[in-house]
């Protein structure tokens, strides 16, 4: 009995630590997000277990599954990461996908159209990529450190621009013979590598992600700039006060947020079939679901990452579960929705956490 109690009390302490208690709140979202969907699926006359296992063996079940998963976690990450940077600013970044949008675009141009390999080959291009993100992000980032307009209008309204000057680009400049609106397929030497031997084009992208979360943690923690980052986004008056220029730190922040998501745009075009058209996936919401990405990371780059996978392998094993089951996938949809309120409703769920903590030390 004794050793219970001994037991117990060390698993309210690591309650009450705040580092735990944050580490446990997404944790608690989403086990109660499947605890919500499997009484959803028991409504609709399915069986929760049944539902999740194709879920979850659809996502991890074998080396194609996981390739499948990574490689759709790939553009989750750049962008979660760059949601993350704009958050640890003081900002909110709508506008991933736009970015990205614009570092495909360019991505597709210069590695279909320039035929140099000094030029076209994948460093290069993942650069000008990124630049492309940076300049489109860093519209937004002049907007408001010279006009004081907020950054989430200038976002979405650039969003709205990068999708007219896509349908643009690829019904007229950059368009390859044909009826389809698509780009040329990039040179060979622009191409990013099979990171895996299996018919899934997983590619080296997935290994430029794992980099970016670390150059991003180092960046945040280890760094001035990262130092600068965090100050104008906690108090940007206390930050000028302190000799901190806070005008070109918010320009910064914006650019390096659309860098990333900009590697996530060249990322997609330069992987797969590469060349830049609506089987890409950039027409998909990969900068929108980035937002979640970081919510649910908690703003961390490590927690990103994580939460970028498990949004990724809900997506691939809903697709399994589909085939297998009665549930529709749009229930995966439904947990990740779940999950997002769950993260909204943080104070709440710290609050049963901490509530739990003090019953167990009184007892």
């Amino acid at each position: 009995m004794k050793k219970k109690l001994e037991y117990l009390w060390r698993v309210v302490n690591l309650i009450k630590n705040k580092n735990i208690l944050n580490a446990l709140v997404p944790v608690v979202a989403v086990i109660l997000a499947l605890l919500i969907g499997a009484g959803i699926i028991l409504y609709m006359g399915e069986s929760p277990t049944k539902a999740y296992y194709y879920l979850f063996t659809g996502a991890f079940d074998g080396l194609t599954p996981i390739a499948r998963t990574l490689l759709e976690a790939t553009p989750l990450i750049f962008t979660g990461l760059s949601v993350l940077v704009a958050f640890k600013g003081g900002m909110f970044n709508i506008g991933a996908q736009g970015q990205m949008t614009m570092a495909g675009l360019a991505a597709a141009a210069v590695g279909g159209f320039v035929a140099n390999v000094f030029i076209s080959n994948v460093f290069v291009i993942l650069i000008i990529g990124g630049l492309a993100g940076f300049l489109w992000a860093a519209v937004a980032g002049w907007l408001k450190a010279k006009l004081g307009v907020h950054e989430v209008i200038s976002t979405i309204m650039l969003n709205y621009i990068a999708v007219s000057f896509e349908q643009y680009c690829l019904n007229y400049p950059l368009k390859a013979p044909g009826i389809n609106p698509q780009t040329p397929a990039v040179i060979a030497s622009a191409r990013l590598g099979k990171l895996l031997d299996v018919r899934v084009p997983l590619n080296y992208g997935f290994i430029i992600a794992l980099v970016a979360v670390f150059v991003v943690w180092f960046v945040l923690e280890k760094t001035v700039l990262g130092y600068h980052i965090k100050a104008v986004g906690f108090n940007p008056t206390a930050a000028e006060n302190n000799g901190i220029n806070v005008k070109k730190i918010i320009l910064l922040t914006l650019g390096i947020s659309g860098f990333l998501a900009g590697l996530g745009g060249v990322e997609r075009v330069l992987g797969g079939v590469g060349q830049y058209a609506y089987k890409t996936g950039l027409t998909a919401t990969y900068g929108f679901d980035g937002i979640a990405v970081a919510l649910l990371g908690k703003n961390t780059p490590i927690g990103a990452l994580l939460a970028a996978i498990l949004f990724a392998a809900l997506r691939v094993g809903g697709r399994a579960m589909q085939f297998n089951t009665s549930i529709p996938s749009q229930m995966v949809i439904m947990i990740q929705a779940i999950i997002i309120l769950l993260i909204a409703a943080e104070n709440m769920i710290r609050s049963w956490l901490e509530k739990k903590g003090s019953k167990g030390g009184a007892e």
